[in-house]
């Protein structure tokens, strides 16, 4: 719990910065790449996470880094803040988070479908106008394929959950059969 309040409370920060400079989107890539180049090189991750090297040693090598990916100047001022206050570790966080704002910022939504067989285009794209019709939002579709399911489709969008899985009928039918004394 204690991560996500770090992560939204920076995500917010960077996110207001990059607003007001018109660079939402680069920001989000900046941040897209070094989490994904800690997450690729772990030598580099305990490098700049580890509170044993010293705090100067650490900066150093960050800035090395962000020199050689042409990282722009609010990002590196936004990564040193994190590193002097021991916060580097929850950058993965921060940059999930920071793509949370900008959906939201573009009223734009998130739906995890899945289903039991691999879904078609149109077919896919209807479930995503459904949707789109009840939350009010455009939405992205994220598609599973699940073979638990059995058939039907499972759709995820925030809190919302709508279960037309095969297997959730024949659970929702096996408690009424239980309820009505025939199980």
């Amino acid at each position: 719990m204690k991560n996500l309040i770090i992560a939204k409370k920076y995500a917010k920060a960077l996110f207001n910065l990059a607003l007001g400079e018109g660079k939402v989107d680069q920001y989000g890539e900046e941040l897209d790449a070094l989490a994904k180049l800690m997450q690729e090189m772990p030598d580099l991750s305990d490098a700049l996470r580890n509170p044993l090297y010293p705090e100067a040693a650490r900066k150093s090598l960050f800035f090395s880094v962000a020199e050689n990916a042409g990282m722009s100047p609010i990002l590196k001022s936004f990564v040193n803040l994190l590193i002097e206050r021991g916060r580097v570790q929850h950058l993965s966080e921060i940059a999930e988070y920071y793509h949370r704002l900008i959906d939201e910022h573009a009223n734009i939504a998130r739906a995890q479908v899945k289903a039991a067989v691999e879904l078609e285009e149109p077919v896919l794209e209807e479930i995503a106008k459904t949707l789109e019709k009840m939350t009010g939002k455009k939405v992205v579709v994220e598609f599973q394929q699940d073979p638990d399911l059995i058939g039907g489709v499972l759709a995820k969008i925030g809190d919302l959950v709508l279960d037309g899985s095969v297997r959730r009928q024949l659970l929702n039918f096996k408690e009424t059969m239980k309820k009505g004394g025939l199980g």
